[in-house]
């Protein structure tokens, strides 16, 4: 499979290291309902841990294995307590490149396909026996056919599994690529290239499809590490504490404070052609450049866990099943409204804006 623009959150978008300087500005006052955030009607209370976009709109995942989807007049719950329907937390989730298939990931080694264009529900927990707790997963291919899969888990395992002919799943034997740290962050840019990043703030990239691992960084981090999107060769984010969100052009890694008051950035979603992430104080962040973040406050306060780009809308989802949506046909050009009119704080690699 070729480079794609495919990142972990989204799907068919066509739409040594040293240290820079780390660049903040001055907090501009916000305002709730002129960004054209609005928080949505939930169909859950318990926490909603990541979110990605499919054919049928954006679908969601978190806690007693619930799993959510944004319908044309609102958001209905379409899993109730896991594939195993024994409520285990579910923590992560991908979509095949098609975005007809979201494989999700959580508790005791909870593994699930959703085929949102089918409406079925397929187990696949605690492969090889494995019943530690997922914390993310990567899928690159289409629904069905040839998915390439990824998981990793909190004792610092990748499981790596393909979709064979018969349509069952072959897998790999497990290997630590993040020396034994707990790996929150997975994804992949094409089908045998991605990265990982881990609790002991290690980033660590692939070409070979998950055998062999090499660490990239990141030698000077202070911050605990939640999320990565590994967009290209030369193109990854990282998201941290600290109001940071790191990038990598492929030779070093830059820090950007992208939140003034230094709430941690828990979630990514990237593309070639756009990039959102979302975190603690119900902020989230639109990439406008490579060094360049916009920050959206939302009309809520709660901690965002995940965030995802969509052909309908963006949405960004966290503690007690809280959603705040966007339609993404919405014009957030600053050509002709100044930003404090927009209600958004703007961060630039080497000079101050706003």
């Amino acid at each position: 499979m070729n480079e794609s623009s495919t990142s972990r959150r989204g799907f068919l978008k066509v739409t040594g290291a040293t240290a820079a300087a780390v660049v903040g500005v001055p907090t501009v006052a916000a305002q709730d309902s002129s960004n054209g955030w609005t928080e949505a009607e939930s169909p859950t209370t318990k926490t909603l841990n990541d979110a990605v976009d499919t054919v049928e709109g954006p679908v969601a995942v978190g806690g007693g294995g619930d799993v959510v989807i944004r319908r044309q007049d609102g958001w209905e719950r379409i899993v109730n307590y896991g594939p195993q329907a024994r409520s285990r937390p579910l923590t992560g989730c991908d979509v095949t490149d098609d975005g007809k298939a979201v494989w999700f990931v959580g508790g005791s080694g909870v593994i699930g396909e959703y085929r949102v264009d089918t409406q079925t529900l397929t187990n696949y927990s605690a492969p090889k026996g494995k019943t530690s707790t997922w914390e993310d997963c990567a899928v690159v291919g289409t629904a069905g056919t040839d998915e390439r899969l990824y998981f990793v888990n909190g004792s610092g395992e990748l499981l790596v599994g393909v979709r064979q002919e018969s349509g069952a799943v072959k897998y790999d034997d497990v290997v630590k690529p993040g020396g034994g740290s707990t790996i929150p962050g997975i994804d992949f840019h094409a089908r045998q290239k991605g990265r990982v990043a881990s609790t002991s703030q290690l980033v660590a990239e692939t070409t070979d499809g998950g055998t062999n691992w090499e660490q990239i960084g990141i030698d000077f981090a202070g911050n605990a590490f939640y999320d990565i999107a590994s967009v290209g060769a030369k193109d990854v984010n990282v998201a941290a504490g600290g109001g940071i969100v790191y990038r990598y052009d492929g030779f070093r890694w830059t820090p950007h404070v992208v939140d003034d008051d230094r709430q941690a950035i828990r979630a990514l979603d990237r593309g070639t052609d756009y990039g959102y992430a979302a975190g603690n104080g119900g902020k989230v962040y639109e990439r406008l450049s490579a060094g360049q973040w916009k920050l959206y406050e939302t009309p809520v306060s709660t901690k965002f866990q995940g965030v995802a780009h969509g052909d309908t809308y963006d949405v960004a989802v966290g503690n007690g099943g809280t959603i705040v949506e966007r339609d993404s046909s919405t014009d957030t050009s600053t050509d002709s409204l100044s930003s404090e009119s927009l209600g958004v704080r703007e961060y630039v690699e080497g000079a101050v804006t706003g």
